[in-house]
């Protein structure tokens, strides 16, 4: 018994710090190396980095990264032809310590798309907020509302749900609103649900009628917008709310002040000498 609770406070702690890396990993991806990466979207400035950690050996990619010049002037062939490959243009040297590296890697491990099972889809293909664009947004609301058709002849979604967006049209109320779906169920959830429905309504509409890549990532992009302006509105609502109370608490603190002023005037104002 006591070696099952051992084990179990074991996984829970490996389970942290696995999250605590992801996390990690992810804010120095974005901060240093997606101007030039990306993890399975195409080559950028410099070469698309996924499954790069099946490619390389850990300890290839940490001299890499922290200076690929030095590696390359030390005779390594392999670094001299991606800098071949990449026109020559120079990695900057990128000065982060062991844990900083592993955790990247780590990072571009999660990420990367299982080249034996290519449906299976990673957590950044599932949704990346970071490439939303505004094309992206006006698709998925016109795929929503039924202006563009799905290419495989789908029901449109403002059939059976709702979300409360200025100029979206009205939907119907056969099935939930969805003006803050990720909120609710995560982007990896709504994910899930449309590419593979497990309510009755959709199977019938979806089951032979399945979304493209394309449309899921547009519909995401517009549930994310939803999401995000109403996440916005009720926090604005309840900015106002606070304002209020301390607002009113703010006037019960001076109207008190003046009243303790007032006494004391009052107690004191009678000549002593009569």
């Amino acid at each position: 018994m006591i070696n099952n609770k051992i084990l179990k406070v074991f996984l829970i702690v490996c389970l942290f710090q696995s999250l605590e890396a992801q996390d990690s990993g992810q804010k120095i991806f974005f901060e240093k190396c997606t101007a030039c990466h990306t993890i399975g979207e195409g080559k950028r400035v410099g070469p698309d980095l996924a499954n790069v950690h099946q490619r390389r050996d850990a300890d290839w990619l940490v001299k890499f990264i922290l200076s690929s010049q030095s590696l390359i002037n030390s005779g390594d062939s392999i670094a001299a032809a991606v800098f071949e490959e990449n026109n020559k243009v120079i990695m900057p040297d990128q000065p982060l310590s062991e844990s900083e590296l592993k955790s990247v890697i780590e990072y571009i491990s999660t990420n990367s798309p299982d080249p034996n099972n290519p449906n299976i889809k990673t957590p950044k293909q599932i949704f990346n907020p970071t490439v939303v664009t505004q094309a992206d947004i006006e698709r998925g609301k016109k795929l929503f509302e039924g202006t563009v058709e799905f290419e495989n002849g789908g029901v449109p979604c403002v059939v059976c749900h709702t979300v409360q967006l200025p100029g979206v049209f009205d939907g119907g109320t056969l099935a939930k609103d969805l003006s803050m779906a990720f909120t609710r169920l995560s982007p990896a959830g709504v994910d899930g649900i449309i590419r593979n429905p497990p309510f009755p309504a959709m199977v019938n509409s979806f089951a032979d009628k399945p979304l493209t890549d394309q449309e899921v990532k547009d519909l995401l992009a517009f549930l994310y917008y939803s999401d995000d302006w109403n996440l916005y509105q009720n926090f604005s609502g309840n900015g106002d709310i606070i304002f209020l109370a301390v607002s009113i608490f703010s006037l019960n603190i001076v109207f008190l002040f003046f009243l303790w002023k007032w006494r004391k005037v009052k107690k004191y104002s009678v000549n002593p000498d009569r």
